[in-house]
């Protein structure tokens, strides 16, 4: 019996490793949910790739240089898939240059809760080599978002609507000052600069026809 012990431990040690590399392997294969290829490196000329993925932790983005080497993922940024708006298209996923600057930025959405979705857009980073979230700032509260956020959801898209000028409308309850009235849904606007969403004007949206 005891001449059968150290065999036993190579067996059950063989078999953990087999256990490890396999949850490393199914960790790597990721579904893909989008991919777009396109200049988004300054100074690149060639196109990089960028996926859309999901794992057992959200969703997250990945960008691979010309090479097809990994050089960054974005933290999580969301639970599940998400669509948008870029103009009349019904996308996931896109590349755009909305500051026209000649490179384009990263717009990817996902749905982040109950009730809320974001739109994110990332522009690439030289010192970093990586990309930062381009924020939409509320003035009026003093308030900065890493991403556009919409809480009345729309399967189609259009609760998060981009345009090429880098204006934005997004589709979201307006609170009144008042807590005993209820919320009743509106247009959020934004406009572009220096890298910024920044809010507009709010309109609320007329009620439905009765019938």
């Amino acid at each position: 019996m005891q001449d059968k012990e150290p065999e036993m431990k190579v067996r059950v040690a063989f078999l953990m490793m087999l256990v490890l590399l396999a949850g490393a392997v199914f960790a790597g294969d990721a579904p893909v949910l989008e991919k777009v290829f396109g200049p988004i490196v300054t100074g690149e000329k060639k196109p990089c790739e960028v996926r859309k993925i999901k794992n057992d932790r959200g969703i997250f983005v990945e960008v691979y240089d010309p090479a097809g080497k990994k050089f960054w993922t974005s933290e999580s940024l969301g639970v599940e898939d998400k669509k948008f708006m870029l103009v009349d298209k019904m996308l996931g996923l896109a590349l755009k240059d909305l500051d026209k600057d000649g490179v384009d930025e990263i717009l990817v959405s996902a749905f982040i809760g109950p009730q809320s979705s974001g739109l994110y857009v990332f522009k690439y980073n030289a010192k970093t080599r990586g990309f930062d979230a381009m924020k939409s700032r509320f003035p009026k509260e003093d308030l900065d978002r890493d991403c556009l956020i919409s809480d009345v959801n729309q399967e189609s898209g259009g609760d998060l609507v981009v345009n090429p000028d880098g204006s934005a409308v997004v589709l979201g309850m307006i609170y009144a000052e008042n807590a005993e009235e209820p919320p009743v849904p509106g247009l959020y606007s934004f406009l572009l600069k220096d890298g910024v969403f920044v809010h507009q004007k709010t309109e609320k949206l007329p009620p439905p026809p009765k019938e």
